[in-house]
Parts: structure tokens; sequence; C-alpha cells
């Protein structure tokens, strides 16, 4: 009487250079402002292709996967919560120093994990300074 329905499952649309390049940029400036090295960045972004953190580092914005997408802003949420808690020392320095607020580890280290859970802890952790 009543054909089964299906579940729908229609494929993510991909997204375009065009979206993607603010969050690139972001990511690229953080580097610099948090002073890291390329390893670093590649492993923070969840272990990409050094090759193309260097396009990006050179301008060249391409397609990014959503988790990558998810990582940069974290990354630039991160950053928007830890001004005020960095600016005694620094962003560069601070990142790099331990904080009791995470259980005497630094925020690199956290980042540095390429656990996007850590990220998103980091995030968290300092959200409320940021409001």
């Amino acid at each position: 009487m009543f054909a089964a329905i299906g579940t729908a499952i229609s494929p993510e649309r991909p997204v375009s250079p065009a979206e993607t390049g603010p969050l690139v940029r972001t990511a690229v400036l953080l580097a610099r402002v948090w002073e890291l090295g390329d390893a670093q960045m590649v492993a923070i972004l969840g272990g990409m292709q050094p090759e193309s953190w260097r396009r990006w580092c050179a301008g060249c914005v391409e397609i990014v996967d959503r988790e990558r997408l998810r990582r940069m802003a974290l990354l630039r949420d991160i950053h928007l919560a830890t001004r005020t808690a960095s600016a005694g020392l620094g962003a560069a320095d601070w990142i790099r120093a331990r904080q009791p607020a995470l259980a005497g580890r630094s925020p690199l280290q956290m980042m540095a994990s390429g656990q996007i859970d850590d990220l998103v802890r980091l995030r968290d952790a300092y959200a409320p300074l940021a409001a």
C-alpha cells in the first residue's frame, strides 16, 4: 500500500575557495601572531599536507574539507577568547606558558595534540573571558 521511504543522504556540498579564503587567511595570520612553524601548524590543523599549508601561506586558497574548516574556526575562536588572558605576556609567549586552567599544560601543547576535542576544550576553557 505505501512504499517505504528511504533515507535520502545528500553528499555534502564542497566548500569553495571563495568561502574558505577568510579562514585560511586567519589561520596563516595566527601562525605569525603565535610564532608557529609550518610543522606546528600542520599538526594543529590535523596533519594536513605540508605542501598545502605552504600554498596557503603563499595565498593560494584551495578547496578545504569541513573538518579542517572547523579546526580553523576553532583557532579563530581560541584567539578571540584568549586575547585578554594573553595581553600581559603577548600571544606567542602566552600560548607556550603552562596554564593552571589547563591542568598545567600550555595552550600550544593542547593545540598540537592534533585532537579536535582539545581545540574545543581550549576554546571552552577561555570562552567566558571573551564574553
